[in-house]
C-alpha cells in the first residue's frame, strides 16, 4: 500500500474516513554461504550466495562488483568478477543495509596454476675402439607448486654432431635434440638420454646444452630453465664427463 493511501474505518460510532501512514522497514540482509567459495583470479565463476532478505540486492566480491545477480529472498545467483589473488568478503546490499562481515562469507580467489621445470642435464663416457659414445640424460625436475601436464625440452649438440639411441618421446633433427614429456608431479623427476658417438673429429671439448622451449602450465622461473654439460675428450679411448 502507498504512503498516503485513503482507507475507509468502519467500527461503529467511529466509523468514518481517514488518512493512515504506514512505515515499512526492511531488515538488513545476511549471508550464511557462498557455493563455491574459491575460484580463479579472472573471475567467471557461478556463485550461489544463500543468505536472508536477500530480495533487491547487489553483490560484491572484496569491493569489486558481480555481475549476472539474480536474487531471491534467501539465495542469489551471482557471476564472480576479476580480482587478486586472496580471500575477500562477499557483502550484499540492499535498501535495508549491506550484509555484516562474517567468516561465512569469504571467498578466495586461487592463483593461476604454475610449474616450475629445472632443467639438468650429466653425461657419462662410454668409450672404445669399436663405438665410443657419451650419453647424456635430460631431466625435467618439477619444483611446483602445480603438476606439469606437458614439456618440451631441446638439446643442443656440436656443429657436425648427431645423436642416437634417444629414450622414446625424443626426436633428432640436425644438432637438436628434441624431448617431450607427459605428466610430471610437483617434486618429481622424469629423466631422457641420448648418445653422442664420438670420432676424431670430437676431440676437445664436446659441450651439450638443454633447455626447456614450452611447458604447461606455466612456468614461473626462467632461471633454471637451462643447463650445460661438458665432456673432454683427449682420444676415442679417453674422455672425462665432469
Amino acid at each position: 500500500m502507498a504512503t498516503g493511501t485513503n482507507i475507509t474505518l468502519t467500527d461503529g460510532a467511529n466509523a468514518g474516513d481517514g488518512l493512515v501512514v504506514f512505515v515499512f522497514t526492511q531488515n538488513t540482509p545476511t549471508v550464511t554461504s557462498v557455493t563455491p567459495n574459491s575460484g580463479p583470479v579472472a573471475g567467471g565463476d557461478l556463485v550461489t550466495i544463500t543468505g536472508t532478505d536477500l530480495t533487491g540486492s547487489t553483490v560484491d566480491f572484496g569491493g569489486v562488483p558481480a555481475t549476472g545477480v539474480t536474487c531471491t529472498a534467501t539465495s542469489c545467483t551471482v557471476s564472480t568478477p576479476a580480482h587478486a589473488a586472496g580471500t575477500v568478503d562477499v557483502r550484499v546490499t540492499t535498501p535495508g543495509g549491506t550484509s555484516p562481515v562474517t567468516a561465512a562469507d569469504q571467498y578466495t580467489y586461487l592463483p593461476p596454476p604454475a610449474a616450475d621445470i629445472d632443467v639438468n642435464l650429466t653425461a657419462q663416457p662410454h668409450l672404445g675402439i669399436l663405438v665410443p659414445y657419451l650419453t647424456y640424460t635430460l631431466t625435467a625436475h618439477n619444483t611446483g607448486p602445480s603438476a606439469v601436464t606437458s614439456a618440451t625440452l631441446t638439446a643442443t649438440l656440436p656443429a657436425g654432431a648427431t645423436a642416437t639411441g634417444l629414450s622414446a618421446g625424443c626426436t633428432v633433427a640436425s644438432t637438436t635434440v628434441t624431448c617431450t614429456y607427459g605428466p610430471i608431479a610437483n617434486a618429481t623427476s622424469v629423466n631422457k638420454t641420448f648418445q653422442v658417438p664420438l670420432h676424431l673429429l670430437s676431440l676437445g671439448h664436446v659441450t651439450v646444452t638443454g633447455t626447456r622451449t614450452a611447458s604447461a602450465p606455466a612456468d614461473p622461473n626462467p632461471a633454471n630453465d637451462t643447463a650445460s654439460a661438458t665432456c673432454t675428450v683427449i682420444s676415442i679411448l679417453l674422455a672425462t664427463c665432469p
